[in-house]
């Protein structure tokens, strides 16, 4: 198995400062393998409890961290208390996980707890109250598409050379068509990765969609996720999508919240500082992985690289590398006119508008933003198909960039022209 070393520099960063670390998103993303390999690379001594596999023993209701550690020591006849680290894999299994974890922390300061869950508005209900300065949460994405490359072992260097652009955008298709979940990705033969996307969505749908959403709702949840399939990467409107399919809105905001919750979408905010002239209220739909929805139309064959979709790719790769306490916005004008994405970091902002095709252009906006943000700009990024280039903009300079090097902007390091 490929190292994701992006999460590997992660988890070296906590450490360092001491803290326990809760892995969280959607299932069958690698929280485990990454939780287990970074330990073996390290050579650290660990023990590993799943909660999800021997939860059919019974229901894990503790009165207190005795009881806790008493029940585990019984079931894997073992002090695990030996061990300065310990992975508690699913451990939302256990009522009121959050309590037990805050006094195993507390009672024990030098034993390192590794937690997951694929549960994420359970753990920012619970642990952010309940933990706050003991544990840290870390976001285990999809594969990006360097590390989908990766996993493919093909190099960098490979798909950088403009002239194997034709080659290159075959893996991009495939990417944005069956998604970038490990198992997906390691096999070549595309009815297998229908049969493994099958299991992922049997898996979210039982043991996570159905926890908030009524089971005789099901049909209409499908029924809607079809209509938003159609109508992502624009301003949301509850009230539409409520009109459009007859449906009440509350259940119109039950299924977003549900397909929010369980990582399947996510609703992008404004940039603004100027109420009078820009967009602060609505939210842009994404798609955290597009493949569910081209797998609940059993459609894979209508994604094209064109616009939309580049702006799709682009957008997934930007949000499965935010740092800690990087932000992803887009900026919309009340004239209409935006830039894709404003990525914001603690000290800067680059503004990313998202073409497919080559062109030195300058998107008229840039002019006018810059006017407003320039003190905050780190610089533009524009791009392109296979275009490398650099332009000015009222001195701010504009990285024009091919869109599969979107990541190069990461930490101010993009390609010198």
């Amino acid at each position: 198995m490929i190292e994701r070393k992006k999460y590997f520099q992660q988890i070296d960063s906590v450490l360092k400062l001491k803290k326990s670390i809760f892995f969280t998103w959607s299932r069958q993303v690698g929280k485990t393998t990454l939780m287990k390999m970074y330990l073996e690379k390290k050579g650290i001594d660990y023990f590993y409890i799943n909660f999800d596999e021997i939860f059919w023993y019974g229901i894990f209701d503790f009165k207190n961290i005795i009881e806790f550690l008493d029940y585990l020591n019984l079931f894997y006849k073992i002090d695990i208390l030996k061990y300065d680290f310990i992975i508690f894999d699913e451990i939302v299994r256990v009522k009121n996980f959050n309590v037990i974890l805050k006094a195993l922390i507390d009672k024990y300061p030098n034993k390192t707890f590794f937690c997951s869950s694929s549960w994420e508005y359970e753990i920012v209900r619970n642990i952010l109250e309940w933990l706050a300065w003991r544990i840290v949460k870390i976001d285990v994405f999809p594969l990006d598409f360097i590390e989908f490359l990766e996993f493919k072992w093909i190099k960098k260097n490979y798909y950088t050379n403009d002239k194997n652009f034709d080659l290159i955008k075959w893996y991009i298709l495939e990417y944005l068509k069956f998604g970038s979940y490990p198992e997906v990705v390691l096999t070549n033969d595309e009815e297998w990765k229908k049969i493994v996307l099958k299991s992922i969505v049997d898996s979210i749908f039982q043991k996570d969609l159905l926890k908030l959403i009524k089971e005789e709702k099901i049909l209409n949840f499908t029924y809607f996720t079809k209509l938003l399939r159609k109508n992502i990467w624009s301003l949301f409107s509850y009230e539409w999508f409520a009109n459009k399919l007859w449906f009440k809105l509350s259940d119109i905001k039950k299924f977003i919240y549900a397909l929010e919750k369980t990582q399947l979408l996510f609703l992008l905010n404004p940039f603004y500082t100027d109420k009078s002239k820009e967009i602060t209220t609505k939210q842009k739909i994404y798609i955290n992985d597009f493949w569910i929805y081209n797998f609940l139309e059993n459609n894979f064959s209508s994604v094209e690289l064109d616009g939309k979709y580049i702006e799709q790719f682009v957008f997934s790769q930007l949000k499965y590398n935010l740092w800690f306490f990087d932000k992803l916005f887009f900026y919309r004008k009340l004239n209409e006119s935006e830039i894709d994405f404003i990525y914001e970091n603690e000290n800067w902002i680059i503004p990313i508008e998202v073409k497919s095709w080559n062109s030195d252009n300058i998107p008229k906006i840039f002019n006018s933003f810059c006017k407003v943000y320039k003190e905050k700009i780190s610089y533009f990024v524009k791009t392109s198909c296979c275009l490398y280039k650099e332009r000015l903009v009222d001195n701010c300079n504009v990285k024009i960039l091919p869109y599969i090097d979107i990541l190069e902007i990461k930490n101010n390091k993009c390609k010198q022209y």
